[in-house]
């Protein structure tokens, strides 16, 4: 099982908006498509939200009478895949195929718990969308795997990876699965409106004195350059120098020193 931080609130932007918009295409029409971008742009949270894959992971891990499962299972129809580094083309077959199959038992379990009468059992009926993270580990013959899973099944298929990726799988040898692509999108940064949210949010969430005044905030801003994991970065250091200094106000200079404190340069 792969384990992130987990967020306290997940910020609806308006880019897991264009994310949710391309996973809902799985429930009308199959598609293959990437989505793609710089480290830290929230690619993975916008998966984990959507599936609502903390609350599902940890339950195809435990054993069917070990589960206590919600009404909001029945409805779950994506699954997150995160290969291994060096995950061979067996592994990846073998892993998928264990995935597709815990998951469907799943929702027919959590069907039968709430009494609700999905219809008769067909293998793979639940899942619509398997979503693979970190897809830049996979390569050729793994590809070739998930193409094969693409065209044999009803599934749709997004391809989650770093900027590169949309490059690598225009060469040579990757045209059968380029070729199937619907489309590709590449995460945009946090806009200033969306950073001032989350500069807000975390501000009452962290308990820290006054409020975040427009210098704060612009400093705040300037060193994250709307990167979602350096904006939960600084807010920790700042909240560790606050504890341990007792500051009364936070000021730019606590800033400056909380991004030195995290080696962060300067945009």
């Amino acid at each position: 099982m792969i384990t992130t931080d987990a967020p306290s609130f997940f910020q609806m932007t308006g880019q897991y908006r264009r994310f949710a918009e391309i996973c809902n295409k799985s429930q009308n029409s199959k598609f293959i498509a990437l989505f793609y971008g710089r480290t830290g742009l929230g690619k993975t949270e916008c998966a984990y939200h959507y599936s609502n894959w903390r609350v599902v992971e940890p339950l195809l891990e435990k054993s069917a009478a070990a589960r206590r499962l919600s009404p909001s299972i029945i409805h779950s129809s994506t699954v997150v895949y995160t290969p291994d580094v060096g995950v061979t083309p067996k592994r990846v077959q073998s892993n998928v195929a264990t995935l597709r199959n815990r998951f469907d038992e799943l929702v027919d379990q959590a069907s039968n718990w709430h009494s609700l009468d999905t219809g008769p059992f067909r293998p793979h009926k639940y899942l619509k969308l398997l979503i693979i993270d970190e897809a830049d580990r996979l390569k050729l013959g793994a590809l070739e795997v998930i193409r094969d899973l693409y065209d044999r099944t009803t599934i749709s298929v997004l391809l989650i990876g770093s900027p590169g990726i949309e490059r690598r799988l225009r060469r040579t040898g990757y045209g059968q699965l380029h070729s199937r692509f619907t489309l590709a999108y590449e995460i945009q940064p946090l806009t200033n409106d969306e950073m001032r949210a989350f500069i807000s949010r975390k501000w009452n969430e962290f308990k820290l004195p006054c409020t975040a005044d427009d210098a704060v905030s612009s400093g705040i801003m300037r060193i994250s350059n709307g990167n979602f994991r350096v904006l939960n970065r600084i807010f920790n250091e700042i909240k560790r120098l606050q504890k341990i200094n007792c500051f009364q106000a936070i000021t730019p200079d606590v800033v400056d020193v909380a991004r030195k404190g995290l080696l962060l340069g300067t945009t």
